[in-house]
Formats: C-alpha cells, sequence, structure tokens
C-alpha cells in the first residue's frame, strides 16, 4: 500500500487521531460516532481506498442515510463529518483536490437544525418531586444526577468531570474543571471552568447519594470521582442509562405506551434508551435552558455564563420556548413600560 492509498477506516482512524491533539474528548467521540456509519457503508459498498470517493459516491452516500429511519439533523451532522474528512484526506493528498467541495450540506429548517426533544419543565418537576418524596429512591444515584442534571444544565461531560472535592456543601457549589491530563475534559475546555450554585434541594440529594449510594471508589488516575460506580468513573455509556431511567414516565405516572413497569424491559438498563418517552443528558440540558430562560425573564447572558454555552448557540439551539411561555414568562414583564404620553 503507498503512502496515499488509505481505507476508508484507516483514513478514519487517522483523522480521528489528529483531532484527538487539539479536541474536547466529547467533540471527537462525535466524529468517531458520525464517521463509523459512513466506513460501515464504504465497506458494504466495496469501497477499499478512499481515492475512490468522488461526487457521485458521496451523493450515494448522502442518499442511503437519509433513507433510513434518522432526524435531518443527524443528515446534516454526519455530512459535516465527512466533508472534513474528505478536507483532511486532500491535505495528505489521499483524494483528489476539490472532492471536499463536493459534498452538499442540507440546509435545515431552525425546527429541524434543533433536536425537538427535551425534558418538559413540568416532567422535570414531577420526576424530582418523586425522588424527593420516595423512601426508595430519594439519595439514589438516579435522582442525585437528574437534581445536578437540570439545575446546572451542565453537558454530560460536565457531569463526568465532577470530582468529590468539586462539591462543596457548605457553600452550596459545584466546580467544574477541565482536566485532560487527568483523564477529564470539558468542551471549552479552560473556559468551560466555572463554579456553579445549586439550591438546598440539589445539596440534600447528593449529601444523601454520597452517604448512602456512592461506592467509596477511585478512578485510574487515583481521583475520587462525585458519581462513582463500583469500577471507578461512569462512562458515557452509563451516563446515558442513568438518564434514560431517571426520565421513564411509568416512575411518576400509568406508561403512555400501554405497557406494566414490572414487566417491562425497557426498565432495565442495556434497553432504557428504547422508551420511547425516556430522555438522554442532552435533552435534559435543553429542557433546563429553557426553564432557566423562562425563570430569568429569558436573562440569556446570566444563563450561558451558568450552563457555559454562547447567546448565540442557546438562541439556536436550545431555547425551546412556546409563544405562550415567551409572552408569559419574558416579554410581559416591560410591556407597562412601553407607553408614551398620557
Amino acid at each position: 500500500m503507498t503512502r496515499r492509498d488509505l481505507s476508508p477506516r484507516e483514513a478514519k482512524q487517522r483523522f480521528i487521531s489528529r483531532r484527538k491533539q487539539r479536541q474536547a474528548e466529547a467533540t471527537v467521540r462525535s466524529y468517531e460516532h458520525r464517521l463509523r456509519h459512513f466506513v460501515n457503508w464504504a465497506e458494504e459498498e466495496g469501497i477499499e481506498s478512499m481515492s475512490e470517493i468522488g461526487g457521485w459516491e458521496i451523493d450515494d452516500y448522502r442518499h442511503a442515510r437519509e433513507s433510513e429511519d434518522v432526524t435531518p439533523s443527524t443528515v446534516k451532522g454526519t455530512m459535516v463529518a465527512v466533508k472534513q474528512l474528505l478536507e483532511f484526506c486532500e491535505k495528505i493528498e489521499v483524494v483528489e483536490e476539490g472532492t471536499a467541495k463536493k459534498v452538499e450540506i442540507p440546509k435545515l429548517t431552525k425546527d429541524e437544525e434543533t433536536d425537538d426533544q427535551q425534558l418538559t419543565a413540568e416532567r422535570a418537576k414531577n420526576h424530582l418531586q418523586f425522588f424527593r418524596e420516595s423512601k426508595r429512591y430519594r439519595g439514589h444515584v438516579h435522582h442525585a444526577f437528574l437534581e445536578v442534571a437540570w439545575h446546572t444544565g451542565c453537558r454530560m461531560g460536565g457531569v463526568l468531570a465532577l470530582d468529590l472535592d468539586d462539591y462543596d456543601p457548605d457553600r452550596g457549589t459545584l466546580h467544574f474543571k477541565h482536566r485532560p491530563d487527568l483523564g477529564t475534559t470539558l468542551k471549552n475546555k479552560e473556559e468551560g471552568e466555572r463554579i456553579v450554585g445549586i439550591n438546598d434541594d440539589v445539596v440534600d440529594a447528593l449529601d444523601l447519594y454520597i452517604a448512602r449510594d456512592r461506592p467509596r471508589k477511585s478512578d485510574d488516575y487515583g481521583r475520587e470521582p462525585l458519581f462513582a460506580t463500583t469500577h471507578g468513573r461512569p462512562s458515557d455509556t452509563t451516563l446515558r442509562a442513568w438518564s434514560y431511567l431517571s426520565t421513564q414516565p411509568c416512575l411518576v405516572r400509568e406508561c403512555p405506551h400501554n405497557r406494566q413497569r414490572h414487566s417491562c424491559e425497557w426498565t432495565e438498563r442495556s434497553h432504557a434508551s428504547k422508551c420511547p418517552s425516556s430522555r438522554p443528558p442532552h435533552a435534559i440540558r435543553t429542557g433546563a435552558i429553557t426553564w432557566m430562560l423562562n425563570t430569568t425573564d429569558g436573562d440569556i447572558e446570566w444563563v450561558a455564563r451558568r450552563v457555559n454555552a454562547k447567546p448565540d448557540t442557546i438562541r439556536r439551539y436550545y431555547d425551546k420556548a412556546t409563544p405562550e411561555e415567551e409572552f408569559e414568562n419574558r416579554a410581559q414583564k416591560y410591556q407597562n413600560d412601553l407607553t408614551i404620553g398620557k
């Protein structure tokens, strides 16, 4: 094999290796996930070298992706990743110059571009109230996780990065730190570091979780994670399972899918994501940000600092307020000031 003859899988691996040098772990995992599908498709099509990729193959792959049961935003994300892979391959002279320009990125409406899934404030309130009043689940890891995820609006990587020492129950704070040399990263690196205040409900849940439910385990770096498993720091998969399990509607009311909780396989960790009404961490973050904006009269700058996101990003991807919420919780506050004369 010559220097300019790389298989799709080898090209992806080299591309990912370069990304690891300058991007947060969560971002790299996103590229890994999106390009895995492309590599599998290429291998199924018998494409052995990236040099075989041209306009026809690019269009054929997009058509194959669109024919699957995925959202328009998923198709766009996939094609963006493929384009960046091809740009990398152009630089190392694996594909012909100009190949990446043949990738057409879908143009989406605002509704298509954002993820409609969110944990609504009403559902979050019901679930948190259930956990706080439950003798069985109060202080359980699912309870503590949901309290933190909802009230901080942090990303999944932020939850994973927290150590016991980052939690100050006396001050009521959580300190998010970027520690790439010790195994955990924040999406925005040092710019993502911040101290976030939490209320008494979150403190009570964390205190009970630490005292009763948290395994006394360290991670591979000798650090004590705030959220721990019997093996140390939890994986992304474990955290997602906690998210799905903590937001299943059958915890607080009758199942909307005509199932019985005691016999439903969706209540098992390995199948929890299959429940149509359960929510992943990103959906909790989206709902929390919308709730924070409604609660603060739309103070987007304050919310942006708390959840570590740019105001424009929040406006475009996270703010899911309905027109009624916009009026009742935000616009109405200043309407009496909009008068002139008598």
